[in-house]
């Protein structure tokens, strides 16, 4: 579970978690129905879904990038699906099949919870992270104000 309590407690926070903060707490004001981190052997890529269409939005931080799949399966419940014993006919040599890892993350916004689907693609150094988010629309203003008092946070610090 992740929990935003207040500017104080998400500047507390590690920079990975704060990271996770600020990305639903962005999909959630802006009514995104998916939000996605894809990974690659140069970093990651974020992205979520609006109305239908991908945006892709700022990349991880190279100091957050590496800790993001921990973390997630740190906050989030997830069931570990054993790899079935599976014969590939066709494909690249030594490659193997990795089932994702599949469960939810409750985020408690103002008090009150809203739970994403959360998917984890295994695969190192490739794969993903993918939320599904049901009902953003009901908590987009509280979204919005969190990360109003975020940022006026930040600009008080500089």
């Amino acid at each position: 579970m992740l929990a935003y309590e207040s500017v104080d407690q998400l500047l507390g926070e590690s920079d990975v978690k704060r990271f996770l903060h600020v990305v639903i707490l962005n999909a959630i004001r802006d009514k995104a129905t998916q939000l996605e981190v894809r990974f690659g052997e140069e970093g990651g890529l974020l992205y979520y879904r609006v109305d239908g269409r991908d945006w892709e939005l700022s990349a991880p931080p190279d100091e957050v990038y590496p800790l993001l799949k921990e973390a997630v399966r740190e906050a989030a419940v997830l069931v570990s699906p054993e790899r079935p014993e599976l014969t590939v006919i066709a494909g690249i040599p030594g490659a193997r099949y990795e089932p994702l890892e599949a469960g939810w993350l409750t985020y408690q916004l103002g008090g009150r919870w809203v739970d994403l689907a959360v998917r984890i693609d295994p695969r190192e150094p490739y794969g993903f992270i993918r939320f599904d988010i049901d009902d953003a629309a009901e908590f987009a203003d509280d979204a919005a104000e969190a990360l109003a008092d975020y940022a006026a946070r930040l600009g008080e610090d500089e």
